[in-house]
């Protein structure tokens, strides 16, 4: 069995998106492919991930409104202010904390471990915190023995077991989790992802002379004028005991945001169909001007999504006439009318109802662009067309 650990120099370089298109590739050539993340810190609930619509198989409502419906019906029985609560406890219980790329990750490879099997220690407070609890010797080997146990129930039977590190090599180093640690734990290969920028080179010697043993790195988000610097980059890296496999350039649709995330990130509601949740946005449009100046910047756009208010129909009906805008996000919490209702399903774009003024809404659309991750269907088809082109999945194997 071979065990990769994919770790990377900074956060948010790629490592999920890669993890998963290698693993599928992988799957194609007939592996047994598993995943394994040992220490999560980023834990969500599950109620909260499901996404615009609700879960899958669920009501539009969807398990999230559960507690909601149990207070309303509490309500209307006579029931006390303490059922109310009991209520709302329970459904709060019924939200289960889990390591949010553990969680895609399985859904992404179809694999039969649970995230909370996939991903065994998780943080679910705040660091100082999880430190006063895990800051004496027999504490952290107890989690060091728990990610081992882990690890040996999710590898069995496992050609191949892919191991995400955490948000940078250094994270963890605190309870002796931390990427290196954990690679001479598992006896792990390292596969180390760096996003291409000024310096960069400098980051992954210095996490060399860290490292126990060797590794190999994928540099990711290249900008194209820079790719013709790779050959020169790879001996460079190579001279020094690095052997890279791979260099992945900058891609739109990769740096877009699908209307599920947006939906995600803004809290709101999406009007439209399920399949909507994948359409990607690669620019964001704020619509706070008359329909006349706004047309020929709406027609420069490229796959954008318009930010307006919901009471703006005027704005709205020009938006879902020009082809380049893809969805429309509605704030104030205001429903459109009837006829752009009509006019979005015509023609095939989805509406978000956000709850937040347009301000707050474009801020956090900013940020959500700033951490886009691959959590699309289409995006991880688009990274793994890019890891077949530009990456030397033998070299990795081998």
């Amino acid at each position: 069995m071979r065990t990769i650990l994919v770790s990377s120099v900074e956060e948010y370089s790629g490592k999920t998106g890669i993890i998963a298109a290698l693993g599928l590739i992988l799957k194609e050539r007939g592996l047994n492919v598993g995943y394994f993340k040992p220490f999560g810190v980023e834990s969500v609930k599950l109620e909260k991930r499901a996404g615009c619509f609700g879960k899958e198989g669920e009501s539009e409502e969807g398990i999230e409104g559960g507690g909601e419906k149990a207070a309303e019906a509490g309500e209307a029985s006579g029931a006390s202010g303490a059922g109310v609560k009991e209520a709302e406890e329970a459904k709060a219980e019924a939200e289960e904390a889990v390591d949010e790329d553990a969680f895609r990750i399985a859904k992404i490879l179809n694999l039969e471990e649970s995230p909370a099997e996939i991903c065994p220690v998780l943080l679910d407070r705040p660091y100082e915190e999880f430190l006063l609890l895990f800051r004496e010797a027999d504490a952290v080997n107890a989690l060091k023995k728990k990610v081992q146990e882990a690890f040996k129930r999710v590898s069995a039977g496992k050609d191949v077991v892919l191991v995400e590190g955490v948000a940078n090599y250094r994270v963890g180093k605190s309870v002796e989790l931390c990427d290196f640690n954990i690679s001479a734990m598992l006896n792990a290969e390292i596969l180390m992802i760096a996003k291409y920028k000024n310096f960069v080179l400098d980051d992954i010697l210095y996490a060399k002379e860290h490292s126990s043993s060797s590794f190999k790195v994928i540099f990711n988000q290249v900008p194209r004028y820079k790719m013709a610097y790779m050959d020169f980059v790879s001996s460079f890296l190579e001279e020094r005991g690095v052997e890279v496999v791979g260099a992945i350039p900058q891609d739109d649709a990769l740096a877009a945001l699908s209307v599920g995330e947006i939906c995600e990130a803004v809290g709101g509601r999406l009007i439209g169909r399920p399949s909507d949740e994948e359409i990607l946005v690669e620019e964001l449009l704020v619509g706070a001007m008359t329909p006349q100046s706004a047309i020929t910047y709406f027609r420069r756009s490229r796959n954008a999504a318009v930010i307006t208010g919901g009471d703006r129909s005027d704005l709205q009906a020009l938006a879902l006439e020009i082809p380049a805008i893809k969805c429309l996000v509605l704030t104030g919490g205001l429903e459109p009318p009837t006829i752009i209702k009509g006019a979005a399903v015509q023609r095939g774009k989805p509406l978000i109802l956000a709850p937040d003024d347009t301000l707050t809404v474009v801020e956090r659309l900013n940020k959500a662009f700033g951490k886009a991750r691959l959590h699309s269907e289409a995006k991880i088809r688009r990274m793994r067309e890019l890891l077949l082109k530009h990456v030397n999945i033998e070299n990795i194997l081998s």
